[in-house]
């Protein structure tokens, strides 16, 4: 919570603003209203929650059931969306049970979960103790199911632009 609290909002091009605007106000007024569904269906706001105009204030949002929508759709907001679970056949559960597969998390102290999660999650991006922001341009990102196809980062997106091919040429000497 202290550290979500400590993201300062404001325009994107202040050293001191750690997050800025979403790309359009009607993007934050559709974040604003999924996570306002899921306190009215009995989800907490931990905290954040605020919008000004295009700027939606970081927010944790506990005790969030599986049928909510920001659980089962993806918010692509600055949101996080926590769902207890009791074991980790429960968690895989709830995090395959989704259209989506962009990116999973799961914070656990059990190595035995948090490798099991890594195999068996249905998801392109998978963290464990940590959010899903955190990424290099080399790396794979990119999702799985109806996240998309394929993976950015430089080596990927040529991949992806390209198509292999070979061709063996046999010449008389």
């Amino acid at each position: 919570k202290p550290k979500v609290e400590a993201l300062t909002t404001g325009n994107q091009l202040d050293e001191k603003s750690k997050v800025g605007p979403m790309v359009k106000e009607s993007e934050a007024v559709r974040v604003e209203r999924w996570i306002n569904e899921a306190v009215a269906g009995g989800a907490r706001l931990v905290t954040g929650g605020g919008r000004r105009g295009a700027i939606y204030t970081p927010a944790v949002v506990a005790d969030v059931g599986p049928d909510m929508r920001i659980s089962r759709d993806e918010l692509f907001g600055p949101a996080v969306a926590v769902t207890p679970f009791d074991t980790i056949e429960e968690a895989l559960a709830l995090a395959n049970d989704s259209l989506y597969g962009l990116a999973a998390g799961i914070f656990t102290e059990n190595v035995e979960w948090a490798m099991k999660f890594a195999r068996e999650a249905e998801a392109g991006n998978l963290h464990v103790n940590w959010g899903s922001q955190w990424r290099v341009d080399l790396m794979p990102y990119g999702g799985l199911k109806d996240s998309g196809f394929g993976k950015e980062g430089p080596r990927y997106a040529v991949e992806e632009m390209s198509e292999l091919k070979m061709v063996v040429f046999h010449l008389n000497s």
